[in-house]
């Protein structure tokens, strides 16, 4: 099975009349524009298809606009469809809508957050003088150096966003980044002015960080059921705690998008699909992720259905939760040889997984799928398997499955 990747973008993918065909075509779409301007207080329809260019790049219009229209394109294309999606991430903004697509969020308080998020820092950006620009056609270590010799200077330019390997975004005051460009450029860089507000993901947003974290405060985080990966430390989040704390975090850290790439490109992630106006991450995936397909929801709408279309096809040919449980209590080794405990934990059980594979594998619940794992950890206790070996069999099963929402199970190998 190919492993999925979805992923969403952050300010910069914004454009006026950005959605209209989504909008036009699919109720759907119209409904999510509709409940998220009541939330923010004003149309998202007007300041998309005929507000004037420069209101719909504004911080603050741009993140939730771009938060609304990314995820109600990705109810347009699940709709239907059990995707089989491996893991979720988006850059920077996109991380939020990759964390309301997972489930970490609702629409509500999602819509509720960044709108916060872009107004804090609209205005702490205001007060500033700062900016960005990109340092291109330079490896990243040699950019730090070059960072880190302007700084010595008393400067300070930060690394706001390390994109790929030639690309590394800085931040500073207009005055700095002026200074590193012909640093760069002597060197033999080149560096490329962003058209944004100011110095994103450097403790230039410092600012913006009490209204955001109160913010944050208030939303209700739980834990992804599928596997989404954080802007800050470039792997995926362990707990809802983590979340809270990684997107206060974000604000003023630098963005992780190559480290995100190279963890999932490990993992052999084969299919990535940006989902959000325009095709800015497809472009800095190209290339990055080796054999791996890269597509543009918005770009290409009917080729992304028919390789989702394909990779249904191919998951519902794979064995689920139930199968590879039964696989798994046949497989162990048994080192226990007292008659009726075995028939007791490991017949028994074993009888019990059976019935549960005669029903349609597609409809089990979640619950179901926890009593074929518990299950298969009292065959494997029974057996006396040794710990290491039940974890390693758990986790195999749900890294196999993709079942990101039943992983707290290998947790009752500890207790």
């Amino acid at each position: 099975m190919k492993d999925l990747v979805i992923v969403f973008p952050g300010q910069g993918s914004q454009f006026a009349g950005m959605g209209r065909k989504w909008f036009d075509e699919h109720e759907s779409v119209r409904e999510r524009f509709a409940q998220a301007s009541d939330i923010v207080g004003y149309s998202l329809a007007d300041l998309c298809f005929t507000a004037p260019p420069a209101e719909v790049t504004r911080t603050r219009y741009a993140q939730v606009s771009l938060l609304v229209l990314s995820y109600s394109m990705y109810e347009v294309m699940t709709a239907g469809r059990k995707v089989p999606v491996s893991y979720l991430t988006g850059h920077s903004l996109g991380e939020i809508t990759a964390l309301l697509a997972a489930g970490a969020l609702t629409f509500e308080d999602a819509v509720r957050l960044v709108k916060v998020r872009g107004e804090a820092m609209e205005g702490c950006a205001a007060e500033s003088g700062t900016g960005m620009i990109a340092a291109v056609r330079m490896p990243v270590a040699d950019v730090e150096k070059c960072v880190e010799d302007f700084n010595a200077a008393g400067h300070d330019v930060q690394v706001a966003n390390y994109n790929g390997e030639l690309q590394t975004v800085l931040s500073g005051t207009l005055d700095d980044l002026k200074g590193i460009t012909a640093h760069l450029e002597d060197r033999g860089g080149r560096a490329v002015k962003l058209n944004v507000a100011g110095a994103f993901h450097s403790t230039f947003m410092a600012g913006a960080l009490p209204e955001y974290t109160k913010a944050l405060n208030e939303v209700t985080i739980a834990e992804p059921a599928v596997p989404v990966y954080s802007n800050v430390t470039g792997e995926a989040y362990e707990s809802a705690e983590a979340i809270r704390e990684a997107l206060a975090v974000q604000l003023t850290s630098p963005v992780r998008w190559s480290d995100i790439v190279a963890s999932l490109v490990d993992r052999k992630a084969a299919v990535w699909i940006e989902v959000g106006p325009k095709q800015v991450l497809k472009k800095m995936l190209t290339g990055a992720v080796g054999s791996g397909e890269v597509y543009s929801l918005d770009e290409e709408p009917d080729r992304v259905g028919a390789v989702l279309d394909h990779l249904v096809e191919l998951r519902k040919r794979e064995p689920g939760v139930v199968g590879l449980c039964l696989g798994a209590a046949a497989a162990t080794r048994n080192r226990n040889f007292d008659a009726d405990e075995y028939h007791n934990g490991v017949v028994l059980s074993y009888r019990k997984l059976q019935e549960l594979s005669k029903l349609d594998q597609e409809s089990l619940s979640d619950q179901q799928k926890q009593a074929a794992l518990d299950l298969l950890l009292t065959i494997m206790r029974t057996k006396r398997v040794p710990e290491a070996e039940q974890r390693e069999r758990i986790e195999s099963i749900l890294r196999r499955t993709r079942e990101a929402g039943l992983r707290t199970i290998a947790g009752a190998l500890a207790t």
